[in-house]
């Protein structure tokens, strides 16, 4: 049923590329059909307005969107050429179009944007910063730390929800909404949020970014990022989609960045089957949570992102609008991958059809003459 920021805050994770003001908007390393769908996003427009190339060729009046955005309207939105609804009346169609934009496509992502509140300010550079979307689903972090005294690697499990204790996360925050915290600390589940980790969010005075506070300091900007199975195309994929949809609302789509998969088991993440696949995100290599343990880790600057099975996520759990196809997040997340991992289509070929055929080994998704067909 599925086709295969905007937000300029003290901490957003921004493209280095955007200081390269020459090549802009090309250093992106984008699809150059999704260029045009970047001008309603600040962090975008302020950059083009500077340089002479872009401003004449996109800021002309034309207010092309992808879905998220303040006053973006569906007819001027990225998924307008890739929804359809069949086998449904026309009085009916404009308001299931419109449903299915919202449920599974970039317009889900306005109720993140729209809910992302400060909890701790400080008007001082060096100390912390924390803003979260509803449900703690979504945050962005600068100047925290996570202590892992607790996540005893040899022996721990995957998808623990107890790795973080009272003390064990924090900074330093000029003010502090903790009551906030904990009414928006409302989703406890290990990939439908972070309330599991930020519950016990404090401020200390005396807390700073320094190897005196920290064994391990992240300079740069870092993902931290929860996971999904591995071993599954179809979950893990969950795990990416929201990646990519996090950089929307992130507002950047900058590769000069860390990963960690917070992973609680022993083994690690590894991702032996689609590991290639971070290479659309990072340039560099994602760090394994277990490599932490018992450690004070620094980040200057965090992105928590949204999760693999939030409640009506993206796409665990998510209801769809009955006869509809072709949502454009869907496509976009899927050129994407393509044009970063440089993977080209071969046209198709007279006379002859492809066919990708899935093996699968567990009892009732297995195809039990699967040797015949060879």
């Amino acid at each position: 049923m599925l086709g295969i920021l905007f937000l300029l805050s003290l901490v957003s994770i921004t493209d280095g590329s955007l200081n390269s003001a020459a090549h802009f908007p090309a250093n992106l390393n984008i699809p150059k059909s999704h260029i045009p769908y970047l001008f309603m996003s600040k962090p975008f427009i302020d950059k083009c307005e500077t340089v002479k190339a872009c401003k004449t060729k996109y800021m002309n009046g034309i207010q092309r969107c992808w879905g998220y955005e303040k006053g973006c309207v569906f007819k001027n939105s990225f998924s307008s050429a890739t929804i359809r609804c069949d086998n449904v009346s026309e009085k009916e169609r404009p308001g299931k179009i419109k449903t299915f934009w919202a449920e599974g496509d970039f317009a889900k992502l306005k109720s993140v944007v729209s809910s992302i509140v400060p909890l701790c300010t400080s008007r001082n550079q060096d100390e912390s910063f924390l803003e979260c979307s509803e449900h703690l689903r979504f945050c962005r972090a600068r100047n925290i730390f996570f202590h892992f005294k607790h996540l005893n690697a040899k022996t721990s499990k995957r998808y623990r929800n107890d790795v973080i204790h009272d003390g064990n996360v924090g900074g330093r925050c000029e003010k502090f909404d903790q009551d906030l915290l904990s009414r928006m600390a409302d989703e406890q589940s290990y990939l439908q949020s972070w309330g599991h980790e930020l519950k016990y969010f404090q401020s200390y005075k005396n807390f700073k970014v320094d190897h005196k506070h920290c064994d391990v300091i992240f300079d740069r900007p870092t993902i931290i990022m929860k996971l999904d199975a591995s071993v599954s195309m179809y979950h893990h994929f969950c795990d990416f989609i929201n990646l990519y949809a996090s950089q929307h609302v992130n507002g950047s789509f900058d590769m000069d960045l860390d990963i960690v998969w917070w992973d609680t088991f022993a083994g690690g993440f590894v991702d032996p089957l689609f590991g290639s696949t971070w290479r659309a995100f990072t340039n560099r290599l994602p760090y394994e949570l277990i490599h932490f343990d018992g450690k004070k880790v620094c980040f200057r600057n965090a992105v928590l992102p949204l999760l693999a099975r939030q409640r009506m996520g993206l796409y665990y759990n998510m209801p769809l609008e009955e006869g509809c196809s072709g949502s454009g997040l869907f496509d976009a997340f899927s050129k994407h991958l393509l044009h970063r991992l440089g993977i080209k289509q071969d046209t198709p070929q007279r006379n002859k059809v492809r066919i990708t055929f899935l093996s699968r080994s567990t009892q009732f998704r297995r195809i039990v003459n699967e040797n015949e067909v060879f």
